[in-house]
């Protein structure tokens, strides 16, 4: 379990790497103007990208373990890792947040979701807490997510 969640946690910490990045190359594109100047086509690619994190995040849940238990526990706990290093590496690329209280658009699926930083960093602290906590309690043969018949 312990190499699983390790492998994992790198997966969503490098996809955090990745989303970064674009944001990074966002700001150079369209400087001091802000998410509402950016073209259609931009605002819908944007829309896009978060729904493959999603399904990203969904397939290597999938992928890790076989029972549903697991595979929820391990959607919500990488996405908690991936949302924290999203703005860990916001802030060693960019500087920014200035504090967090910074307003963020989190997310744009289904609509446009603006708040504080400190709001989606507290939310995936708990998530990561709740999620480990739950790896935790299964009894070790749950652990690995693989039946006991098909081992």
């Amino acid at each position: 379990m312990r190499r699983r969640l390790s492998a994992l946690f790198l997966f969503a910490a490098a996809m955090a790497f990745v989303e970064s990045a674009v944001v990074v190359y966002l700001r150079t594109l369209y400087p001091r103007r802000g998410f509402s100047a950016v073209s259609p086509l931009i605002y819908r690619t944007e829309v896009l990208r978060e729904a493959a994190t999603i399904l990203m995040l969904l397939a290597v849940a999938y992928l890790a373990f076989e029972t549903l238990t697991l595979r929820v526990a391990t959607f919500f706990w990488t996405f908690a890792v991936w949302d924290v290093f999203y703005y860990v590496f916001l802030k060693l690329l960019l500087g920014w947040p200035a504090s967090l209280g910074t307003l963020d658009v989190f997310f744009l699926i289904p609509v446009p979701w603006v708040g504080p930083v400190w709001l989606p960093l507290v939310l995936s602290f708990a998530v990561f807490i709740a999620a480990s906590v739950a790896f935790a309690r299964l009894p070790s043969s749950r652990q690995s997510g693989i039946d006991e018949a098909r081992a």
